[in-house]
């Protein structure tokens, strides 16, 4: 393996990063850059680049320098920390000076050059590199150097030595002298020439477009590197020294978001202050339900909550306090953004506001209130945050619109990959005045999309928790009361003993939990913003109902706590307004509980989680060798003696001929090396093989030991293609039950304002069925349920209806646990019990139940359902339906629609 591959697969290179760093090898391969000349490297460079072409290094520098021009969000950084390691493995350099344009990037660089930050710029690399010492603007004056007699003592350090400078830090201006290029004491002499004496020196400089000023190109040329590395997503017209590129169109929807377009053309007779709110008011609309999306899906993935921002570009200082005032009061959108919107610009400061910026560090943490930034041209480089969804341009250019830097802001992905979501995958960039001129721009444009909101308007919408019988809060209670009490069925619960010994399991699960609640969670005093919208989510709040008496298992009353049975008889006192665990989950008293289990049982079908995993066997059976090469020559070598001074033949000998002692031995070796299913108790089996080939040659034994000798490679070859084609192999499933009953928690639902509807009524937008919340069940697990078609929905109307079906769960996402390839799991429409049945139901549009992955995952879904039939606690078998939406009429019953289900083939 390549040391570029290595350097892919140890640090998980993105393909652009691995792209760039192959072409970086292409030309670093053929170069010593401590003794090559510019002009050689240019032409090298130019021969081995993308798309080869003329690659020109700027004229002030004396040293190589090639630039990766690559778009924001692919991560640069990255790529900057594997070209270090490249150049520190292939040719042994170890010094490496990093160059920050700003403070903010130069801060930004010092956290990720340490290990354990998330962004760590060699990260995976640790173990092969050990732990680089930095040296930056702050300590470089205890660098271990010393001028002994006038020569440059360098003590010994870490392989690695790497060194962040702040552009600024290292110019000279007239007669200003700055600490980078005074004498010091402790070090014998400057900084500057300390690092000049480095012959392996290499310049790293980030946004490398912000160097091509004079005075930054001679400061950089004075440290005399051997090699500089440019990387930047907006390189300058001059720059002719593009080594590789990956632009905005290469990325978006792969590694960036997909940026789109909004806007409205019926703008006419509209003042600018009138485009201006209406901006502002669509962006804000857009922004929550974008809110509303992300937390759903959060919820449903089970993954750290992502707090989505706005960005608004404001015109000047005064144009932006004017809109923060407007956002940050009552009267906007109900006073929902009141001290949650941050202005930066340079007011406070000189050229870039930097102290300003930092204030943005924390913005994706739930803790930090601000939702919306505004700025005046001044979030540039090194704002890298992944949860900015919404930019609002209110500073009229079109240029700026769609000014890369400020789309650049916004393209990161927030998830790490592209989800597939396109509320997920997108930037939406709100340009109404300047919309139709955009359009036109960008229309034959495959980066951006585009949708005019007069056309399809947001609609307002809000977000709800549908909870089963027993409230979310609750589910982790009863699950671990459920496992203990060994219960594998709903139906166990009729007895009302096991209902007693299910509710003293359920308070030893309460006790466990409130005394192993973490002192930081409970006194921490934070709550983040999703704390709150958790609230909001679910219609009814947090529980508030007042319990002024607990019931203990034994019949003992608490009048502020419950009293709890131990396994050894004794009883233990809780104090619930005290250990009640996190966010005041409060247990059910006694009879609260018996109710809930009576509404459980109705409802709940018993599905147990089953993991399901394959295993190959492999068996080589008994054949008869053949031999395909027909000639074998053991003729001996000539060896030739020539004087070459009188241009003659001198002599002609016979070489001896070389030999192997043991071919049976060697054969059998060479082939358990080069078969990988091979391992040494396939031992006869190959010496089966050998042994009839050895016997199909012909001659002595001392021929063989020639012939095996030279033909030892294709005499494998020849046997390993027969091998194979005795090989068989056959595949078998192994399911575990990894737990008896699953209690289906709650699901999140983004819905209109106005869309909850009775399940019989047909939505007359049945595009927009997914806006919906449709209610009234009573077989149902759920009492409201969310459908993707109005297919569905009318099978839950026959699931209703039928007289044989018991009851039914849509299950929400990734609960059921059922995968159908590596980390993807399969969520079915609906399990559905009927008296003598359980079917695992999907319910496709007709002209996709053919598609690949459909078929893909019905063919898991009935090896689940064999494995089910096998362990269902209710003696029930189960089956998986694949129906086809235009199959499903009401009136029809379930028996009947079932049977017009597409058949699924699985291959044994």
């Amino acid at each position: 393996m390549s040391s570029v591959d290595k350097i892919k697969w140890a640090m998980s290179l993105r393909d652009p990063q691995y792209e760039a760093l192959k072409y970086f090898d292409a030309i670093s391969s053929k170069i010593e850059y401590r003794t090559v000349s510019k002009a050689e490297a240019e032409k090298i460079a130019s021969e081995n680049c993308q798309d080869p072409h003329n690659i020109s290094v700027d004229k002030e520098f004396d040293f190589p320098s090639f630039c990766f021009d690559m778009t924001t969000g692919i991560g640069k950084s990255r790529l900057m920390g594997a070209c270090i390691y490249y150049l520190y493995k292939t040719k042994g350099y170890k010094h490496f000076f990093i160059l920050a344009p700003g403070n903010t990037i130069y801060d930004k660089m010092r956290r990720e050059s340490v290990p354990g930050h998330p962004k760590y710029m060699f990260k995976g690399l640790e173990a092969e590199m050990g732990r680089p010492k930095v040296y930056d603007g702050e300590n470089y004056l205890s660098y271990p150097v010393k001028y002994v007699q006038e020569e440059l003592v360098v003590e010994k350090t870490s392989d690695i030595q790497i060194f962040i400078f702040n552009i600024s830090k290292i110019f000279t201006r007239g007669d200003l002298e700055f600490k980078f290029h005074k004498f010091n004491e402790n070090l014998g002499g400057s900084f500057a020439e300390v690092l000049r004496s480095f012959d392996d020196l290499v310049i790293c400089m980030d946004e490398a477009h912000r160097y091509y000023a004079p005075a930054s190109k001679v400061a950089i040329n004075y440290l005399n590197p051997v090699l500089g590395l440019e990387f930047t997503a907006t390189p300058k017209s001059t720059n002719k020294n593009i080594i590789y590129h990956y632009g905005l169109e290469d990325g978006a929807g792969k590694f960036l978001k997909i940026p789109v377009v909004m806007g409205r053309t019926n703008t006419a007779g509209y003042s600018e202050d009138d485009i201006e709110e209406m901006k502002l008011k669509d962006g804000i609309k857009l922004h929550e339900r974008r809110k509303s999306i992300v937390y759903k899906y959060c919820i449903e993935n089970g993954v750290e909550q992502v707090k989505p921002i706005v960005l608004v570009a404001c015109k000047d200082t005064t144009h932006a306090k004017k809109i923060k005032d407007k956002i940050d009061s009552d009267s906007f959108f109900g006073g929902r953004y009141v001290g949650k919107v941050i202005e930066i610009d340079s007011s406070t400061s000189g050229a870039e506001t930097e102290e300003n910026i930092q204030k943005l560090l924390t913005i994706e943490k739930n803790t930090n209130p601000i939702e919306i930034v505004l700025h005046v041209y001044k979030l540039k480089e090194g704002w890298d945050v992944n949860n900015l969804f919404t930019i609002i341009p209110l500073n009229a250019a079109k240029s700026d619109i769609l000014a890369l830097q400020t789309i650049g802001r916004g393209l990161r992905l927030p998830f790490g990959e592209i989800t597939g979501i396109e509320e997920l995958d997108t930037l939406d960039i709100v340009a109404h005045d300047h919309y139709r001129e955009i359009i036109d721009d960008i229309k034959n444009n495959p980066v951006f999309k585009k949708k005019n909101l007069d056309e399809e308007e947001i609609p307002d919408t809000k977000t709800v928790q549908v909870e089963p019988a027993v409230e979310n809060k609750q589910i982790s209670l009863f699950d671990e009361a459920l496992k203990e009490s060994g219960i594998k069925s709903y139906q166990d619960l009729n007895n009302q003993s096991t209902v007693e010994s299910l509710f003293e399991e359920y308070q030893k699960a309460f006790v466990k939990k409130a005394t192993t609640t973490k002192k930081t969670d409970e006194n921490s005093g934070q709550m983040s913003i999703f704390d709150l919208f958790g609230n909001q989510a679910s219609e009814e709040g947090p529980r508030t109902d007042d319990i002024a008496e607990q019931q203990s298992n034994n019949g003992g009353v608490a009048t502020n706590g419950m009293t709890v049975v131990q396994p050894d008889n004794t009883t233990l006192q809780i104090d619930i307004q005290k250990s009640s665990g996190s966010k005041n989950v409060l247990p059910y008293a006694k009879q609260e509980f018996i109710k809930k289990v009576e509404e459980l049982k109705k409802v709940a079908i018993s599905v147990p989680k089953i993991g399901i995993s394959y295993s190959s066997t492999i068996e080589f059976k008994p054949f008869t060798v053949k031999r395909t090469i027909q000639d074998f020559d053991i003729a001996a070598s000539r060896i030739e003696r020539y004087d070459t001074i009188n241009d003659r033949l001198l002599q002609v000998l016979d070489a001896d001929a070389l030999i192997v002692e043991n071919p049976e031995n060697m054969l059998a070796v060479s082939l358990l090396d080069s078969i990988p299913e091979f391992d040494s108790d396939d031992a006869e089996f190959i010496l089966d093989v050998v042994d009839q080939y050895l016997a199909l040659i012909d001659g002595s034994d001392e021929d063989k030991k020639k012939i095996v000798r030279r033909y030892a490679t294709v005499i494998v070859n020849d046997l390993r293609n027969q091998i194979y084609a005795s090989k068989e192999e056959s595949t078998e499933f192994v399911f575990k039950v990894q737990k008896d009953l699953i209690v289906f928690g709650s699901f999140v639902k983004n819905m209109r304002a106005d869309g909850r509807l009775h399940f019989k009524k047909e939505v007359p937008d049945k595009k927009n069925i997914k806006h919906y919340l449709f209610e009234g069940y009573k077989k149902s697990y759920y009492p409201e349920n969310a459908f993707d078609s109005d297919d569905e929905r009318r099978l839950s109307v026959i699931l209703e209806e039928d007289d044989e079906v018991v009851r039914f769960i849509k299950p929400p996402l990734n609960q059921l646990g059922l995968f159908y390839r590596a980390a993807k799991q399969y969520n079915p429409d609906f399990l559905v019990e009927t008296k003598d049945k359980k079917y695992m139901i999907e319910v496709k549009a007709a002209n996709q139940t053919e598609t690949e992955e459909v078929q893909e995952k019905a063919k898991a879904a009935v090896k689940w359902c064999e494995c089910a039939s096998k362990v269902d606690a209710d003696g029930k078998v189960w089956e998986y339906r694949l129906i086809p939406g235009d199959k499903i009429v009401v009136g029809n019953t379930l028996k009947y629609v079932v049977g017009l289900a597409v058949p699924i083939s699985v291959e044994e």
